[in-house]
């Protein structure tokens, strides 16, 4: 698959297209295929290099935390979501083909991929 990432700290330049394995839904957790990453100003402090308590990160490293798409593998101990389910949420190196999500929620009728990738984090930081 191809993902986003980046060897060096610093800004867009260090962004390259890579080959990368594909990632597999662990206990608690549901892998999408990805039709929508959400951009949020988080990916970019990362990416420069800023310490950010809840994302540390080691390089090389994928980018993005949002995203939306289609369920197409369910972890172990995962309910109320199934294969071919739209969804949207929060996860790891999002700027991918597949990404893994930690944190989901069903998409409402009416609301596209593209707009469902921009919630999640700004939501979740909202209702903190």
């Amino acid at each position: 698959m191809k993902k986003v990432s980046f060897a060096e700290f610093g800004g867009p330049d260090v962004l390259r297209l890579t080959d990368a394995e594909e990632p597999h839904a662990g206990p608690g957790r549901i892998r999408i295929a990805v039709r929508a990453a959400g951009v949020n100003p988080v990916d970019w402090r990362i990416r420069e290099g800023q310490k950010l308590g809840a994302h540390p990160t080691e390089l090389p490293s994928g980018v993005g935390l949002d995203a939306a798409g289609v369920v197409d593998e369910v972890g172990e101990g995962v309910e109320g979501v199934e294969i071919g389910d739209h969804v949207f949420g929060e996860g790891s190196s999002t700027y991918a083909e597949f990404a893994v999500l930690s944190a989901w929620a069903r998409m409402p009728e009416g609301l596209t991929f593209e707009e469902a990738a921009g919630y999640p984090s700004v939501v979740e930081t909202a209702l903190r």
